[in-house]
């Protein structure tokens, strides 16, 4: 498995732990600021909290590639 198809359910992303994630996945959440102990303890980096725009080219590719578009990150609440 290399990344998995969200389909438009950012949702699914919170039913995971770390150690559910691919590497690929891993490596994308990670351009995001996101690491083990931060995914397992819900602790959300500073790119969480940013609207679209404000993400860094690299970080928006890494949300494309996890299957978010503008729309669907700006509407995401991490929980």
């Amino acid at each position: 498995m290399d990344v998995r198809n969200m389909q438009g359910n950012p949702g699914i992303w919170e039913e995971l732990s770390w150690a559910d994630l691919s590497s690929a996945e891993k490596e994308l959440w990670g351009t995001l600021g996101w690491r083990q102990d931060r995914w397992d303890g819900n602790d959300a980096p500073s790119s969480a909290e940013k609207d679209w725009r404000d993400l860094s080219p690299q970080e928006q590719a890494a949300a494309m590639n996890l299957g978010f578009t503008e729309d669907i990150w700006n509407s995401t609440e991490d929980e």
